[in-house]
């Protein structure tokens, strides 16, 4: 009984293993990134990585690492 649960463990795991490389090579093919802004309201907006409003909230983000905030 308990090799037959080792081995479901493994195969659970290596199944988990794939599955992860898989979704992580999907996204770099092709995937495209957005932004999502929450307000405190509750409300939100995604943002394409492409567009103008992405691009400068990306350069806002990346000014906001550089001091440390």
């Amino acid at each position: 009984m308990r090799r037959v649960l080792g081995r479901v463990l493994l195969l659970g795991a290596l199944a988990g293993v794939a599955l992860a490389l898989r979704r992580y090579l999907e996204r770099e093919e092709g995937g495209e990134e957005v932004a999502e802004i929450t307000f405190d309201d509750g409300s939100a907006r995604v943002l394409a990585a492409g567009s103008a409003e992405g691009r400068e909230l990306s350069e806002v983000a990346r000014k906001l690492v550089e001091l440390g905030l």
